[in-house]
């Protein structure tokens, strides 16, 4: 299963994007996926007040990804914060990129989709017996 970034998730489901279609199909052509609160968080920000869309359709948008049967929601834990403070500070990652990359590697996430440089720069990360590549679904 893949762990969707922010970044792919906004080229998903904004249409208006040169990325739309290889990042919806990216995630699309798996039987399931796997995205967390600041993802879905960060992603309604992007598309509202970045890109432009209504509030009330990037909220129906991600609604709509969330109840879908085939997405993972994974829940922040204390266990998943702590791991995530660790594996930022080990790795010089921002906040959120530490969060959203803990959860999923503590989660046993084996892969994440993103088209974020800092961490497809990482290519593949090892930390704590736990191991995941990042993978740009949209890079031409």
């Amino acid at each position: 299963m893949n762990g969707i970034d922010s970044s792919i998730l906004v080229y998903a489901l904004d249409p208006t994007t040169d990325e739309h279609v290889r990042a919806r199909d990216s995630i699309l052509s798996t039987q399931a996926w796997a995205i967390n609160p600041t993802v879905v968080h960060e992603s309604y920000h992007t598309l509202v007040f970045k890109r432009g869309m209504s509030p009330g359709d990037g909220r129906l948008k991600l609604r709509a990804l969330v109840r879908d049967r085939r997405t993972a929601f994974l829940n922040l834990t204390k266990t998943i914060s702590l791991f995530s403070l660790d594996l930022g500070h080990k790795l010089n990652l921002g906040g959120r990129d530490a969060l959203i990359v803990g959860c999923y590697l503590r989660n046993g996430m084996e892969t994440m989709l993103t088209h974020d440089e800092d961490l497809l720069s990482l290519q593949r990360l090892r930390f704590k017996g736990r191991e995941m590549k990042f993978v740009d679904p949209v890079a031409t």
